[in-house]
């Protein structure tokens, strides 16, 4: 992650408080980058056209933007952003992922970041799983929880398998994870979970001590060459064995972990984009804030 010229900051509801916006506000502060500013607005019953007609249909949305707009200037200023450094804009589309999946496409966008609102039975709301699965920069999801800050950050590590495409995206986290802790004057960590199956563990057919061993064994020369241009201390690597996002979050709140980088694939399964099953497993977990980075 060496550009991080301009950051899309998506904005909450005005009913909330604006964290996403309070975080990229520090961030363009250390780094310099452009902020643009984002509002969506969506009012259903302006689409009814069964119901209204055009007229009664442009005089609705029109009300709300002209709302919206003026709430966003007064963003602007109650957070003393500088103008020159800040750009604003408010947009009408029930479809956010959509829209950032276009506004970003251009690759003129670094970053873009959004707070997290949990659902009642989820960790994440559907936008931010749908952000995480089309959105083609890497996506900063803030947390709402945290207050204290350590500036330490957790980078996730896949050494299952030793191939390029592996190899690229765990480069990819260890360089996001690096330069945000020089950002926030923390330490860089790493994990990687060494997984196994709860069943065969409890019938004693596989034995998780030796295991665990041999996959430490196994990925010792994989791990130091990926490590060597990062100077982590062997007490900053975690190598714990159980589930991936147990372990993982486990981890992140032993060191008191600000942020987690994860690794993000997107891929194609009975038609559906998903992203990577270990990354869905740790971002269900998370208490603090999460950057998920992409090949």
């Amino acid at each position: 992650m060496k550009k991080l010229d301009s950051i899309l900051v998506i904005l909450d509801k005005p009913k909330h408080a604006q964290t996403a916006l309070v975080r990229a506000k520090s961030l363009a502060e250390a780094t310099n980058a452009h902020l643009h500013l984002v509002s969506f607005a969506w009012l259903a019953m302006a689409e009814e056209k069964d119901v209204f007609d055009a007229h009664q249909r442009r005089a609705m949305k029109k009300a709300v933007l002209d709302e919206r707009k003026v709430w966003l200037r007064q963003q602007v200023l109650d957070n003393k952003l500088m103008a020159a450094d800040v750009s604003t804009e408010v947009v009408w589309t029930d479809d956010i992922a959509g829209w950032v999946q276009d506004s970003v496409a251009d690759g003129k966008t670094h970053l873009v970041i959004k707070s997290v609102h949990h659902s009642k039975t989820l960790m994440h709301t559907p936008l931010d799983w749908d952000l995480l699965r089309r959105c083609g920069v890497p996506l900063l999801l803030v947390s709402t929880k945290r207050k204290r800050k350590s500036g330490n950050v957790l980078a996730t590590l896949d050494l299952r398998n030793s191939d390029r495409k592996h190899q690229v995206m765990n480069l990819r986290v260890l360089d996001a994870a690096k330069r945000f802790a020089e950002l926030g004057g923390g330490k860089m960590h790493c994990v990687s979970a060494v997984e196994y199956s709860v069943v065969l563990r409890d019938l004693d057919i596989i034995d998780v001590r030796k295991k665990h061993k041999e996959a430490k064994q196994r990925s010792a020369h994989l791990l130091e060459a990926l490590l060597e241009p990062y100077d982590i201390a062997k007490a900053r690597v975690h190598m714990p064995a159980g589930k991936v996002g147990q372990m993982v979050n486990s981890v992140a709140r032993k060191i008191d972990a600000d942020l987690l980088v994860v690794g993000s694939s997107a891929h194609r399964r009975l038609g559906e984009v998903l992203i990577g099953s270990s990354a869905e497993k740790i971002l269900s977990r998370a208490n603090c804030d999460v950057l998920a980075v992409h090949p």
